[in-house]
Parts: C-alpha cells; structure tokens; sequence
C-alpha cells in the first residue's frame, strides 16, 4: 500500500473490486473523451463504434462496484453510512490518482 491508497478508508481500502472498479471507471471516462475528440475530428460514421470500448468498461467497472458493495456494504449499520463512505473513499481514489500523476 502506498501512501495515496493509504486515505482511503477500510474496507474500500483493501477490497480488490473496489479498485478494479474506480480504475476501470476512470479508463472508461478517458476513453469516452478519446472518442468523442475522434469522432468530431474524423467525422467518420464507423468510427461511432467506437464508442463500444468505453460502454464495455462501464459495464465491467459496474460489475466489480457491484461485487465490492456486496463485500463492504455488511461492514456498515445502514445504506446511507455504507454510501457515504463510499463516496470518500472515491474521492480520495480520485485524489490520490491525480495528485500522484
């Protein structure tokens, strides 16, 4: 564990899916600009396809966010604890990524 991933809160912090997820999220987000950016350059009809890799992404990065609520969600009294947990421990994902990059 490095000192970024250190912020974020137990459980998310040691839960593999929950970072699948976040990373896959913000791959997909990238992708998505990469694409629409080529699209409005290219202005090619196949190149609308594209637009499959980041629906993919989304679809795995839901997948794993759904296999690591089922895991952490137990740890938690109520949803509304569990959620904003969660939303801080995303936050400091995000912030931790982009301070470090």
């Amino acid at each position: 564990m490095t000192g970024w991933t250190a912020r974020v809160e137990a459980p998310f912090r040691d839960d593999a899916s929950f970072w699948r997820a976040v990373g896959l999220s913000v791959t997909a987000f990238v992708s998505l600009v990469a694409v629409a950016i080529a699209c409005a350059v290219v202005r090619s009809p196949q190149l609308w396809l594209a637009f499959v890799v980041p629906l993919g992404l989304l679809a795995a990065s839901a997948a794993y966010g759904r296999a690591a609520t089922e895991r952490t969600r137990p740890d938690f009294s109520d949803r509304s604890e569990w959620r904003d947990a969660e939303r801080r421990a995303v936050a400091a994902a995000l912030r931790g990524l982009v301070m470090r990059s």
